[in-house]
């Protein structure tokens, strides 16, 4: 049985695994990207840290959100079998 992913609701957990993985690659990036700018690991681990607490919390609720919204989804089509 096939499921139809657009007019499937995202459980939370889903949400909060999604946002855990995006946020986790996009940590490594912003440390290396700080860690080459102001060879400073205090400064960045600083920087990394406060951006990406403040980050995870919009993403989750963005994500949230968007669960909600009908905007841009196409109506189901029935397949032949």
């Amino acid at each position: 049985m096939e499921i139809n992913m657009k007019h499937v609701l995202e459980s939370k957990r889903r949400t909060l695994a999604k946002t855990a993985l995006y946020r986790g690659s996009t940590t490594a990036l912003l440390f290396t990207l700080g860690w080459m700018l102001t060879n400073d690991f205090y400064e960045t681990s600083l920087i990394t840290i406060l951006f990406n607490v403040i980050a995870t919390v919009i993403y989750y609720f963005h994500e949230r959100m968007w669960t909600r919204i009908n905007w841009g989804v196409l109506p189901e089509t029935k397949q032949s079998a």
